[in-house]
Parts: C-alpha cells; sequence; structure tokens
C-alpha cells in the first residue's frame, strides 16, 4: 500500500509538471508567431487583404543591409496552393529589401494544429541568423531567389505532394544559409492537409533518401505516447491529469490568439481547435498512421530492389598483416581491440594493434582500396547522406569553437579545410571571416555539393597528397577536423599540408585521443574507435614529433579542451544498434515482422538509457573544457606554425 501511496504521487508530481511544461511550451510558440513578420505588399499591388505598407524586417531579424533587384521570383507551391501575382511580386520585393534567398510563405489562415506543428519544430528567428539550420518551413508555398535557384541539383520543380515540398525547402535553406526567412502571407490561402499529406510531409523532413528510411512512424508513435499518458494521467490522478488536459487543450489560444492591430497568423476557429484537440488528435494520428502504412506498403511493393554489390573477397578486402609498427619500424606491438563495423552492419572483422614502442595504434590487416570503398559505401553519400547532413549540422557548437581556435592566431585570408565533407566547418569559417576565401578538399562527392550550395568558394576533389602540388594558390590556415586518423598514410598528409601553407601559417589537427580512460572503459563501444574507417591513431607526442619534422613549430596543444563529449551515451547507441539493427539496412537480409518488433522494443528500452548517458557525459564534457577535470579528452587538438 505505501509502494502504491508512492507511486501516486509520482504520478501528480509528474502531471503537474507536464501541465506546467505545456504552458510555458505555448508561451515560447507564441513568442516565436510574433517573429514571423507579415510580407508588405508591392507598391501600387492593391492586393486584396494585404495590411499597410510596412518594412518587412521590422518584426524579423534582417538579414543582409542590402537592397537588390529580383527578376522572376521563382514560386514553387504545393499542389491545391495558388499564389497570386500581388504575393508573388510582395515576396520579390521582400527579398530586395532584406537580403533573402529564400522566402518561405506562410498562410494567414494556417490551421491551428498546422501552426502548432511549425512553430514546435522551427524557430523563425534562427532560419535567418544560423547557418546550419534548415528545418522547412510551412510547406504551402516557397519564394526562391532566380540565381539560387540555378545553383540547386536537382532544379526545383512543381512537386507533386508537401513531402517533395518539405525536401526542396530544407534543401533550398541549404543553399541560403542565414539568407531564408518565414513571411505570413496574407492573401495566401492553406489548401487542405489529409492524412496522406501530413504522413509525406514527415517522411519528407525526416526520411534519408527514400521512405523506407523515414523516422515519420516514430514521430507518430512518441504522439501516440503523449496521449496515452494524459489519458492515463486523468484516470491515475484526475485533478493534475486534467490540469495537464487543459493546458495542452488550451496550447492554440495562448499561442496563436491575434494580437489587436497586428497582422499575423490568424488560424480559423481557435476555440474550437481548443475544445475538441484530444479527439481531433487520436483521429487524425490513428488516419495519418493507416495512411502511412498503405503508402509505405505500395512504395516499398513498387520500389526496385536496393542494387548492392557484394563485398569485395576477404583476400581483396585486406592488406598483408604487418610484422611492424607503420609509424616507428618497431616490431613490438600487441593487440589492443578486435570489432565488427557497429555503424553500417557491413561484415567483417576489424583488428588493432598497439606498438609497445611509440604507442601508435593501428588497423592491422589494414583495409585495402576495395575495401575502404566497400565499407564507407552509403555512409557518407546515398541512403546515409541526409542523416550524416543532419549530424555535423547539429555540431554548431563544436564548427564555432574550432574557428575560436583559428581565431586565437589568426585573421586568415584564405583557409583551407581539407576532409571538408559537406563543408559545416567551411560554412562557419566564412560566416565569421567574410573576406576570406575558403575552399575545401574531400574524396567524396559532398565538396562538390558544398560548392553548389555556396559553403566553400572552390571544391577540389582528390586525394590531398596527390594534389598539393597543383593547388592553384597557398593558404595561411589549413585545418584538418578529424581528418587524419582516416588516411592510409598520416605523414604524407602532414607533407602536403607543410607544401601548401605560406609561410608563417597555421596548421590546424584536431584527432581522437586513445590517451582517454573511456577508450579502455568501453572497449569496442568507444566510438572514436569507428571501424573501419579509421585505420591510425596518432598519439599527441607522436603527431608534435612529425610536425617538428616538416618544418611547422608547436604553438598549441589541447587536450581536455578539445573533448566532444558523448562518450557514454553513443556507446549505448551502438549497443542499441548491435542489439537490434536497422532492419532497412540493403546489405542485411529482408526485414521480418519480428526484427521490425525487436528494433521496436530496443528503442523503447534505448531512448530513456540514452537520456541518462548523456548527463554524466554532460557534466564530464563541462569539467574537461573548463580545466576543472585533470586528464585528456576523447580528441586532442594541435595548432603548428610554419616557420
Amino acid at each position: 500500500m505505501a509502494e502504491d501511496g508512492t507511486a501516486r504521487r509520482a504520478a501528480r508530481i509528474a502531471l503537474w509538471g507536464l501541465a506546467g511544461a505545456r504552458v510555458a511550451e505555448a508561451c515560447v510558440l507564441r513568442r516565436r508567431a510574433a517573429t514571423i513578420a507579415p510580407l508588405a505588399p508591392s507598391e501600387g499591388s492593391g492586393a486584396g487583404g494585404a495590411h499597410p505598407a510596412r518594412d518587412p524586417a521590422a518584426h524579423a531579424p534582417r538579414i543582409r543591409p542590402v537592397r537588390r533587384q529580383i527578376v522572376g521570383v521563382e514560386v514553387v507551391a504545393a499542389r491545391g496552393v495558388t499564389v497570386d501575382a500581388a504575393t508573388r511580386a510582395a515576396a520579390s520585393g521582400d527579398m530586395a529589401a532584406s537580403g533573402a534567398r529564400v522566402v518561405d510563405l506562410v498562410p494567414a489562415d494556417l490551421p491551428a494544429e498546422r501552426a502548432l506543428r511549425l512553430l514546435r519544430r522551427l524557430d523563425p528567428a534562427r532560419v535567418a541568423t544560423d547557418p546550419l539550420y534548415s528545418p522547412g518551413g510551412a510547406h504551402e508555398a516557397v519564394a526562391l531567389d532566380p540565381s539560387l535557384a540555378g545553383r540547386m541539383h536537382p532544379p526545383p520543380a512543381p512537386p507533386a505532394d508537401r513531402g517533395a515540398l518539405a525536401r526542396l525547402t530544407t534543401r533550398a535553406q541549404r543553399h541560403a544559409p542565414a539568407a531564408a526567412v518565414l513571411r505570413v502571407a496574407p492573401a495566401l490561402r492553406a489548401a487542405p492537409q489529409g492524412p496522406l499529406d501530413r504522413w509525406r510531409e514527415l517522411v519528407g523532413l525526416t526520411a534519408f533518401a527514400r521512405p523506407l528510411y523515414s523516422l515519420a512512424p516514430a514521430l507518430l508513435a512518441a504522439r501516440a505516447a503523449h496521449l496515452a499518458v494524459l489519458a492515463a494521467g486523468v484516470a491515475l490522478a484526475p485533478g493534475p491529469g486534467l490540469a495537464a488536459v487543459a493546458a495542452w487543450s488550451a496550447q492554440p489560444a495562448v499561442a496563436l490568439a491575434r494580437r489587436p492591430g497586428r497582422v499575423g497568423l490568424a488560424p480559423p476557429g481557435l476555440w474550437a481547435a481548443c475544445a475538441a484537440r484530444v479527439p481531433r488528435a487520436a483521429r487524425d494520428l490513428a488516419r495519418t498512421a493507416a495512411a502511412g502504412w498503405r503508402d509505405h506498403r505500395d512504395q516499398a511493393r513498387d520500389a526496385a530492389p536496393a542494387a548492392v554489390p557484394p563485398p569485395p573477397p576477404l583476400a581483396e578486402r585486406f592488406e598483408e598483416r604487418r610484422r611492424t609498427c607503420p609509424w616507428c619500424g618497431s616490431g613490438d606491438m600487441v593487440g589492443r581491440l578486435d570489432t565488427t563495423d557497429l555503424n553500417q552492419y557491413k561484415p567483417g572483422r576489424f583488428h588493432l594493434d598497439e606498438c609497445r614502442a611509440c604507442g601508435h595504434i593501428f588497423q592491422n590487416p589494414a583495409l585495402s582500396p576495395a575495401g575502404l570503398d566497400y565499407y564507407y559505401q552509403g555512409f557518407y553519400d546515398g541512403p546515409a547522406e541526409e542523416l550524416t547532413d543532419y549530424s555535423f549540422a547539429a555540431m554548431g557548437r563544436i564548427y564555432r569553437r574550432r574557428a575560436d581556435v583559428v581565431g586565437r592566431f589568426c585573421e586568415p585570408r584564405a583557409l583551407l579545410d581539407v576532409g571538408t565533407g559537406h563543408a559545416h566547418f567551411c560554412l562557419v569559417a566564412r560566416q565569421r571571416w567574410p573576406a576570406a576565401t575558403v575552399d575545401g578538399l574531400d574524396l567524396g562527392n559532398a565538396v562538390d555539393e558544398a560548392a553548389r550550395r555556396g559553403w566553400i568558394d572552390t571544391a577540389y576533389r582528390g586525394s590531398f597528397p596527390d594534389l598539393a602540388d597543383g593547388l592553384p594558390r597557398s593558404y595561411d590556415v589549413v585545418t584538418m577536423h578529424h581528418y587524419l586518423e582516416h588516411t592510409r598514410e598520416p605523414r604524407r598528409e602532414l607533407a602536403a599540408a607543410a607544401k601548401v601553407l605560406e609561410p608563417g601559417g597555421h596548421l590546424v589537427v584536431e584527432v581522437p585521443d586513445t590517451a582517454s580512460p573511456w577508450a579502455r572503459r568501453l572497449g569496442r563501444w568507444w566510438y572514436s574507435w569507428f571501424q573501419p574507417q579509421h585505420q591510425h591513431f596518432v598519439t599527441c607526442e607522436n603527431l608534435v614529433e612529425a610536425l617538428a619534422g616538416e618544418g611547422l613549430e608547436v604553438v598549441s596543444v589541447e587536450r581536455g579542451e578539445a573533448n566532444q563529449g558523448g562518450d557514454l551515451y553513443t556507446a549505448v547507441v551502438l549497443g542499441m544498434q548491435a542489439l537490434a539493427p536497422s532492419p532497412h539496412a540493403p546489405w542485411l537480409p529482408p526485414p521480418t515482422l519480428g526484427r521490425r518488433l525487436r528494433r521496436l522494443a530496443a528503442i523503447a528500452v534505448g531512448v530513456p538509457a540514452v537520456a541518462l548517458a548523456a548527463v554524466p557525459d554532460l557534466v564530464m564534457d563541462a569539467r574537461l573544457r573548463s580545466g576543472s577535470a585533470p586528464g585528456p579528452g576523447n580528441a586532442y587538438r594541435i595548432v603548428a606554425r610554419r616557420s
């Protein structure tokens, strides 16, 4: 009985907390709604329902203080949405006045539930200021600067559904970093959105290359869990349970009630939306899930089987096993780690040796070029490219810290980022040093996409040591962030950097630090081992010595300050994936009902475990960065200057 009373008290406290959280969330959403400025009508447009002319940037962050002439603005609208000439002209004038390249047009009569989902997913002020933020939009209509539309590949085309428009809007925002805005279009009318529209919009926002890789089912499951908690709360503790239901039901009115004298979002039937929110949410959830199941079934049936090349024969996948250390030549080695591919689940086992003489850790036997091609395939491109792009975009604080490191030593005029990927760091560097030339180099096609987005000035595709002699310019800053460990010959990479650096120029190298205590505590679950992609783990002492050998003077060494965090929670994620791999990896057997259920069970258990593991991760990361905790983190960073 005592335990039952304790459980009920805990439930009441949790429900009161949920009610308070919903009220606080509604206040946040109301502030966000206030930051969406209305479109000013073009001069002489006389658009019906338009408000008196006003500065379109008066209620939202100004992008750039420039005025341009925009000719032939391109507008792409969802099926059933009509964008009148006056709204097109107003969007063109907004671009000219604010410097925006992308204007997402939000109908003033957007229904309440859709408006809340928009505001919950998207911070309008952040879209216009954070270059790495590309959350999509209202997915009714989007206006594009014609020059931006010309850079997009594939080019924008009238989409067939809201999912296609969601993907287009996200791509456009990536091509216009910190130059995209949301505007309320008073004359624009929202088109009806059915269950299939809702499903495909979710898929468009969360799919990785195709719907089979979407997170939409997990989002629907989260909504179902929320409704279940509200229902259970009313049954277990009627007072706080009803308060939680009332707070959630009142959100539309709190967040979207129109302010007197202000033009902005004005959803129709706002009070009815509050009164019927719970039953409508349950109905819409069931209909969306049913439509999604049918759509998923039809697309899986009609889709051509994924072309998955078989792995090269084992003899061709690996080179001969080394008997000596590739760094110092010593034959005194000991096995350090044996593991499998914990990221893509591709077949194979991988072994790391550690040199007792110099501490160098390396993959032995090493993958051959054919083996590297096989294991890299589909990780940074193909089905996983979207996921990789989103993951790197979420590392904004890390990129800004890296830019701070460069800024402590110089103001770069010409910067080369080696191993740039989609060039997220380059984008942050360009925002900080707009007058600098920022180039990127990588082996994959992501660097070409970075050039199309305008994130870098020049894309170099190929091997750095092979390209170094032929680059058209030298650089006063070269950066290698978590690149060196991927290379086959790290010393050649350092020599190439020394070649392209100007006298007095700086090289910044950041790599995993195997001296971290978590490298041994977590074993194969330490994510920085990252097999089979990471081939060499150079110790901090060895790298300092190697840089000196290339004529570079080390001016800074950071250990704990370079820590990236995440050791514990990523270990939980890797363990969860090992227990229940994704049923959609094309190189695994076709998914069965049992595998799907096992995956759902692993996620249900794993998500709370990940959340718990993140807390000590955050504490340790803060202590390492502040210097209050001694010892190395999971990465170290060296800055060296060419004498």
